[in-house]
């Protein structure tokens, strides 16, 4: 028996690795698992690998960034599966590296209608849903530049930050209907983007990498993935607004993954 067993789940930002590894692994564990993205293709493929692995997963088309969009899909999920025990908002932006002198109001404003809002979107349209099943689990995930920081990023930083005060102060005010909010930082994962970035740098990367303490990059489903099927089993009953850091220890030194790097 899994430990979140026949629990419905809901996974944003679907089409990249990381939440597919969180998808994976919560299906892996039992789990009821839609992956919502606006690109369908990829977590369409990976609901149906779920599938043919035996676990239970679906995907939905969906931009999240419209208005009403989190609440009508809350509302399909709950009417199909009985309700929503869990939510992980990964979406991410797609951000240039660029210095703050030359970034755009534009950028920011980006970064906070794509990932930001979406995700308070979606917590909002969830917890009624939760609430109808005695609480819920709720894990935002942001990046490791919220706490190490680095040149060319200012726009994903303060969204970091963002997304981190989001977190606690959610947790202040849900907690107490046992719907517990806590915020995920992952490493850099082993993915195919990060794959171009060594080719491209080629030795400095993998001296990075063996700089970090645990000296490797993350696995989207067994190192991300743990860390957030952690947060939302019932071991994690008693935490809230924390920052966790999957991240091998890479913000206790420097991220491995460096976009000021370029210049």
């Amino acid at each position: 028996m899994g430990q979140i067993a026949g629990q419905v789940a809901i996974v944003t930002g679907a089409a990249s690795e990381v939440a597919q590894g969180i998808a994976r692994r919560f299906a892996r564990e039992g789990a009821i698992v839609v992956l919502i993205d606006k690109d369908a293709s990829e977590a369409t493929r990976v609901a149906n690998a779920i599938a043919l692995s035996g676990g239970r997963a679906e995907a939905m088309c969906v931009d999240l960034a419209r208005d009403g969009a989190a609440a009508e899909i809350a509302q399909a999920v709950a009417h199909a599966h009985g309700g929503i025990d869990i939510l992980v908002n990964a979406a991410h932006a797609a951000l240039a590296w660029m210095p703050l002198a030359d970034k755009k109001e534009a950028d920011f404003a980006a970064a906070f209608h794509d990932v930001v809002m979406p995700t308070v979107a979606a917590m909002r349209a969830a917890r009624p849903h939760m609430l109808r099943r005695g609480g819920g689990r709720i894990v935002n995930v942001g990046s490791i530049y919220g706490a190490t920081a680095n040149e060319g990023i200012t726009d994903a930083i303060t969204m970091d930050g963002a997304l981190a005060s989001l977190t606690r102060s959610a947790g202040i005010e849900w907690a107490r209907d046992n719907i517990l909010v806590n915020y995920l930082q992952p490493a850099v994962p082993d993915i195919a983007v990060f794959k171009s970035y060594i080719a491209e740098r080629g030795a400095i990367v993998d001296h990075l990498i063996r700089n970090t303490p645990m000296r490797r990059l993350a696995d989207p489903l067994e190192d991300i993935g743990g860390a957030a099927m952690f947060l939302v089993s019932d071991e994690a009953c008693f935490i809230v607004g924390h920052k966790v850091f999957a991240d091998g220890g890479q913000h206790l030194v420097a991220a491995a993954f460096e976009p000021g790097a370029a210049r």
